[in-house]
């Protein structure tokens, strides 16, 4: 297993300019494999290693167990550990979400505020093959079919080429104790159903299934990474702020266009399935209005796509927001701030120039404090679930340099506020709604 580990992380560049990994472990056999291994391969990579682990708290007692284990784990090997939680079922109920989702959603937001260069996940060759037959089983585009990737913005995936077997028996010779996650034993979920009936049928026929479709997907990923490089630029040269430009689209090849379409949905927070999309790209050739999720519309007029809420037909979002100078007694005693309260306050002598309370504009970017990386204003509403109807209202603050801080997201790494910090700006925002 470790030698896989090893070619993976040579022929993916995994740990390219890294120098603090951070495994993210359940507590089962894949991810204290994947611990171990690379606890073992820090010196060869002069790496430090850390841990994270998310209490999703689904499974009541059994929860709590996995999470003492990874804490006595990390405990014995002298490896630092993260630990976040959330309710996933109640989160599951008031987003209207699948428990999968949901889990997926906060565990992710719970890495996002993580101090480290890469996050080693533990997502194997039989994740790969799972994940592409799911998305084959529900109907997918070539996306769908290129699997789980190596290597995905500042997230990696060490044991990608190794199997369930692989991992298990390195476990086993090397002692590595674990604990099973009892959902997994059922079929209940539809990945389950998969890993238990389906794959060993289709082992059956190829005992090396696994490793043929790890060759598919990395073949079609190769493609897919082609075409979507002409869309980034199709793309680019159409979006505005009114939508996308829609002149001349019927000259563009289906499969650009289409991804055109996706990728303006994603980035306004739609989530779309290929039906949507067809939809989409038939009023893009002439006019018209369709249909989206979430009681939204793409409508196609005068040469340009949008896509509008039938609430904010009704009603609009209106934000006051009010800021006030005081002292800085956030650390008083020492004590550990709330990074909800810290998103909210920004240090005077950090700002450049005048502050200016505005709106978003065409290529506002930040770099959050903790997040390790610029983005757009533009991605982090979709990251953030900004609704789409309340995005050109959505309270930003900048100075002479550029964004200060936008609201629920936090403040810009340069101006945030820490325990030298003096004089400090508190930000209240209230929100009201008003008839057109």
């Amino acid at each position: 297993m470790k030698t896989k580990i090893l070619k993976a992380i040579k022929q993916f560049s995994l740990l390219e300019n890294a120098k603090k990994v951070t495994v993210a472990v359940s507590g089962g056999a894949d991810s204290m494999a994947l611990l171990n291994a690379l606890f073992e391969l820090k010196s060869e990579f002069n790496i430090e290693i850390s841990a994270a682990h998310f209490n999703h708290k689904i499974r009541g007692l059994e929860s709590e167990r996995d999470e003492q284990f990874v804490r006595d784990a990390c405990e014995k090997m002298g490896v630092e550990l993260a630990v976040g939680s959330g309710d996933v079922p109640q989160f599951a109920k008031q987003n209207h979400m699948s428990i999968e989702l949901a889990a997926r959603k906060l565990r992710y937001d719970f890495f996002g505020t993580l101090q480290t260069d890469v996050i080693a996940t533990a997502h194997h060759a039989g994740d790969n093959l799972e994940t592409v037959l799911l998305n084959l089983t529900r109907g997918t585009a070539l996306s769908g079919l290129c699997g789980i990737p190596p290597k995905r913005e500042r997230f990696i995936r060490p044991l990608i080429l190794c199997s369930r077997d692989e991992i298990e028996q390195y476990c086993s010779e090397q002692s590595i104790a674990f604990v099973t996650d009892s959902t997994n034993l059922c079929d209940d979920y539809t990945r389950n159903n998969l890993r238990h009936n389906v794959v060993p049928v289709l082992k059956g026929i190829n005992s090396a299934l696994e490793t043929a479709v790890l060759r598919t997907s990395s073949s079609l990923r190769e493609d897919e990474d082609f075409i979507n490089s002409i869309v980034l630029n199709e793309y680019n040269a159409r979006y505005n702020d009114a939508g996308i430009d829609i002149n001349e689209f019927s000259k563009l090849h289906p499969a650009v266009a289409k991804r055109i379409i996706l990728r303006f949905c994603e980035n306004e927070g739609i989530e779309t399935d290929s039906l949507h999309i067809n939809n989409i790209y038939e009023i893009s050739l002439k006019s018209g209005k369709t249909s989206l999720s979430g009681n939204n519309f793409a409508v196609a007029k005068n040469g340009c796509l949008k896509i509008i809420s039938q609430e904010a037909k009704a009603q609009k979002a209106v934000y006051q927001v009010d800021i006030s100078e005081c002292d800085n007694d956030l650390f008083k005693n020492c004590q550990k701030v709330h990074n909800l309260l810290l998103k909210n306050v920004i240090d005077c002598d950090k700002i450049v120039g005048k502050l200016i309370f505005r709106t978003r504009q065409s290529g506002d970017k930040i770099r959050l404090k903790n997040k390790n990386c610029t983005k757009t204003l533009k991605k982090l509403f979709t990251e953030y679930s900004v609704p789409v109807e309340e995005r050109d209202v959505w309270p930003v603050i900048c100075d002479d340099e550029g964004v200060v801080w936008v609201h629920k997201i936090g403040v810009a790494e340069r101006c945030a506020v820490d325990e030298n910090s003096q004089k400090i700006y508190k930000i209240c925002v209230n929100k009201s709604f008003m008839g057109d």
